[in-house]
């Protein structure tokens, strides 16, 4: 019987989510209630506030099922590609950014960021900053396959690096999502100065 309660379970949580990406999506966060997100999934209002808590526990709860997935298009897509840090740390922006975009609207990003903030000390809030953890690791491991190939100094630690870039990447992923109008490609241009200007700031006989 656990076993069943469990599957009735995941299939409710599916069938929120769902409901909520869709109803985001359409009217957006603020017009969505917790009413109408349960009447979509076909639960009650008490089921969602259960295993939500909050609209933006719901909301970190979507996204986090959307890191999930670009983990594993990141492990697919990222490994092997590049020959040099600049061309890798774009390449993980852009696999960020394409898929973020394609799963939900800079609008409801927008919302997103704002209850990753609100919300930081919850169970979603921590998943949410735990997934980001976790693709900063990514971009750690494929650093370390460049030092070792000599791409990047051996003496640099590949993990306060990778930190640093996922930093800087996340604040032009920000920033793509604050204005409407701004492009993939200017948002690439932007973080490619980023990195030009950082990476070659020091003399080279101190980089």
């Amino acid at each position: 019987m656990s076993g069943l309660r469990e599957k009735q379970k995941a299939d409710r949580r599916r069938r929120i989510l769902e409901a909520a990406r869709k109803l985001f999506a359409k009217a957006g966060p603020d017009a969505t209630t917790i009413e109408a997100i349960a009447d979509e999934a076909g639960v009650s209002g008490v089921t969602v506030h259960n295993y939500y808590g909050t609209k933006s526990g719901v909301l970190l709860a979507l996204v986090a099922e959307s890191d999930r997935e670009l983990l594993e298009k990141m492990a697919h897509d990222l490994p092997g590609q590049s020959d040099d840090l600049i061309d890798l740390a774009r390449r993980f922006a852009a696999i960020i950014r394409d898929h973020a975009i394609t799963f939900l609207d800079k609008g409801i990003w927008r919302q997103v960021f704002a209850a990753s903030i609100a919300e930081a000390d919850s169970r979603f809030g921590k998943s949410y900053h735990s997934l980001d953890h976790q693709l900063a690791l990514v971009l750690v491991r494929e650093i370390e396959v460049l030092q070792a190939c000599g791409a990047v100094a051996s003496e640099v630690s590949a993990y306060d690096l990778g930190k640093a870039i996922f930093s800087l990447q996340n604040m032009r992923f920000v920033n793509f999502i604050s204005f409407d109008e701004m492009t993939d490609v200017e948002s690439d241009a932007a973080f490619l100065r980023d990195l030009r200007s950082i990476l070659g700031a020091l003399p080279a006989n101190r980089r």
